[in-house]
């Protein structure tokens, strides 16, 4: 079982920047890109039951163009897809609707992803792989919130 605490480590799982994308359920659109079609798939899967729409990719050129074509509410990027170039790819987004767009970065532990090149390259949460699906869950359940009436403090890092 997964222990659930919130005192985590902001070294393993933090938001840095909060946005909030109020939804209807039936409307979250979440795009994973993710180098591992099994953990991909895994983590579609829950997050459909949660009622999001997910697709996945696993390489930026198939991301791009389902940014460009589909437009989703939040990406979820593994890091060693962009870190290469830089987070080229990432950047890439800053022009487009990336406002309304939670960028998160499942990134490495080794070796190791600094969060302030995360921050610096525009993602607004992070979590070490592997990570816990329940905490991705809930970053988006917070992200589509229909309501901001019950702020749910984040750890920030």
């Amino acid at each position: 079982m997964t222990d659930r605490s919130e005192d985590g480590y902001a070294e393993q799982f933090a938001t840095w920047q909060v946005k909030r994308l109020p939804t209807s359920f039936a409307s979250r659109r979440v795009l994973i890109g993710h180098a591992d079609k099994e953990v991909a798939d895994s983590l579609a899967f829950s997050l459909r039951l949660k009622g999001s729409q997910v697709l996945h990719a696993q390489s930026l050129h198939s991301l791009r163009a389902i940014v460009v074509a589909w437009r989703p509410h939040a990406l979820l990027l593994d890091t060693r897809l962009d870190v290469a170039s830089g987070f080229s790819f990432l950047q890439s987004l800053q022009g487009t609707d990336s406002k309304n767009m939670l960028l998160v970065a499942m990134s490495n532990s080794r070796p190791f992803d600094a969060i302030d090149a995360l921050k610096a390259a525009g993602f607004d949460a992070h979590c070490r792989r592997p990570c816990a699906t329940w905490r991705i869950a809930g970053l988006l359940d917070d992200y589509f919130a229909e309501t901001m009436l019950h702020e749910i403090p984040l750890r920030q890092a």
